[in-house]
Order: structure tokens, then C-alpha cells, then sequence
């Protein structure tokens, strides 16, 4: 029987002779689903014996992901932020650069905002990962969950549930801020930002992953630019979805800031708006400060 160590060394050689990216760090990740053991241990334990059993469990799937299909759906799971999350064809694979709007909504509530029961909106919410990520760590928040899809909603509700935040997880089903019962202190929202010309040309593991959830319309702003329009035309009066002194964090890509800037200040004109960077150092989150102090 082989040892780790070959089976790592083997099954970085196979994926990245077909390009897969990132090869080494999906070997690892592969044998330690079909090993059950953490990261530490295939690297301390390396002269372990892996069973003829286990090396078919491999097998399989590296050929599903010879076929490009995503790791994280062939696992079903993918880490976000220190947590995992369930992960189907029905949602969006939580990106690390999503990461950026947990921190920067984390930042404002611990430091800036200074309400004693936080209402957070987490709009397009798809796997609930940035939801369950904020309940974790603002356990006097209560926190909204929005999105279209009743599929999608299932595994959001599966990931609340798993991670025992659902007392301050609710669950909503609408358009963008329209389900939203009462006004909230934050409207986090990672919605579907790509131009739909540019979906067919990127990688062939994207379009394994649901096109509602990437399509962004002609410039990827759609979603986005709807999202503004409701929360603009709600706010101060009557059926308001966001608190006077609100924000508004929105994810998107580098490329899209200037023109999303103009829209929020022309739903906005009185809003302090700023950009924040991912782990990469790209303008990732654009910030709408309706306090115009955090």
C-alpha cells in the first residue's frame, strides 16, 4: 500500500498536468477528505498507509475533477472565513475575497456603530456565509437573510442551522431589500457582479455554478444598481429599509468602482462613500455611509 506522501505527491502530478490551478493545495485537501484527517496530520503522519479502499475514494474524485467541475461541489463543502459551509450546484462557492466584506462589516459594528441590538441585512445571501460569519462573531446582532431561490434557501438554512446561529439568522425570501420586514443598521450584499458577455469566457470551473448567481446583466451592475434604487427610494420615510445612519457595504469587481461610486452617490448625494481592499490589495467593497463617521 502506498503512503501519504506518494498519494499527495501523485495526485498533485495528475491535476496539474490537466491545469487544474492551485493543484498542490487540492491534492492535500482531497486526501484529507478520503483520509479524515486535518491539514497538520497529512504532514506529520506522512509514512501512513493509505488502503486500497481510500485510493478508489480518490480515484473517483479526481476524475470528477478532471472534468473541471469545482472541488468545493464535489466535496461538498467549502471553508469561509474559518468556517465550513455546505456547498451544491445551487448556490455560489463563497470566494476568499468575500472575506473582505465579513471584516469590514465586523470593523464598523465593533468599533463604529454603536447600537446595542445590530439589524444586519445580508442581501443575495446563497450559502448564508457572510450571515453565519457575522452571528458568529456579533452574537448581539440579529441578522436578515435574503434571496430569490427556495434551493438556495435550503442550504443557507442548513449552514444556519449547522453552525447554531438560526435564533439570530432569519431566513427571507424576495427581491433584493423588499422582504425585509423592518429597517436595518447594514445592508451587506455580495450579488451577481459579472457582465453576462464575460461568464463564457472565464474558467471552465465558473460555469459549473449557477448563472443566476453570477449574471450581473450588460456592465454587471443590474443587481446592484436595483439594490441602490430600493434602498434610495424607501429611506426616511415610510416602508424604509435602512436606518437613518445606515450603511451599505457592496461587493463587486475592481474594474466596476467608479461607476457603482456614481450610482450610490446619486441614490446618496449626502453619504460618505469609501472603497476597501481585498486580501490582494484589489478595490473589492465599496462602503455608502449614511452617517458619514464610521
Amino acid at each position: 500500500m502506498p503512503n501519504l506522501r506518494t498519494v499527495i505527491q501523485e495526485t498533485h502530478r495528475t491535476l496539474e498536468s490537466a491545469g487544474i490551478p492551485d493543484a498542490r493545495l487540492e491534492a492535500e485537501v482531497m486526501v484529507m477528505d478520503v483520509m479524515r484527517m486535518l491539514r497538520q496530520a497529512i504532514f506529520a503522519e506522512q509514512e501512513t498507509q493509505v488502503s486500497s479502499q481510500q485510493e478508489e475514494q480518490l480515484a473517483a474524485i479526481v476524475t470528477r475533477r478532471l472534468t473541471r467541475e469545482p472541488l468545493a461541489y464535489i466535496l461538498n463543502y467549502r471553508e469561509f472565513y474559518g468556517v465550513n459551509l455546505l456547498v451544491n450546484r445551487d448556490v455560489l462557492i463563497p470566494r476568499p475575497e468575500t472575506e473582505t466584506m465579513v471584516e469590514h462589516a465586523l470593523f464598523m459594528a465593533l468599533m463604529g456603530m454603536e447600537s446595542r441590538e445590530l439589524v444586519i441585512a445580508d442581501v443575495g445571501t446563497g450559502t448564508g456565509a457572510i450571515a453565519v460569519n457575522l452571528a458568529i462573531h456579533l452574537p448581539a446582532a440579529r441578522i436578515y437573510a435574503s434571496d430569490a431561490f427556495d434551493a438556495t434557501l435550503d442550504v443557507a438554512a442548513y449552514n444556519v442551522r449547522m453552525h447554531n446561529v438560526a435564533d439570530r439568522v432569519t431566513l427571507l425570501k424576495g427581491d433584493l431589500l423588499e422582504p425585509l420586514p423592518e429597517p436595518v443598521d447594514v445592508i451587506v450584499a455580495n450579488l451577481p457582479y459579472l457582465p453576462t458577455d464575460r461568464i463564457p469566457t472565464l474558467q471552465p470551473e465558473i460555469q459549473w455554478e449557477p448563472v443566476a448567481a453570477l449574471d450581473g446583466g450588460a456592465d454587471g451592475l443590474d443587481h446592484i444598481r436595483r439594490l441602490l434604487s430600493q434602498a434610495a427610494a424607501t429611506h426616511g420615510g415610510e416602508g424604509s429599509r435602512l436606518k437613518p445612519h445606515g450603511v451599505i457595504l457592496l461587493e463587486m469587481d475592481p474594474e466596476q468602482i467608479p461607476e457603482a461610486r456614481s450610482l450610490a452617490s446619486a441614490a446618496f448625494p449626502e453619504a460618505e462613500i469609501t472603497v476597501e481592499p481585498d486580501l490582494a490589495g484589489l478595490d473589492r467593497v465599496l462602503s455608502v455611509s449614511l452617517a458619514g463617521d464610521y
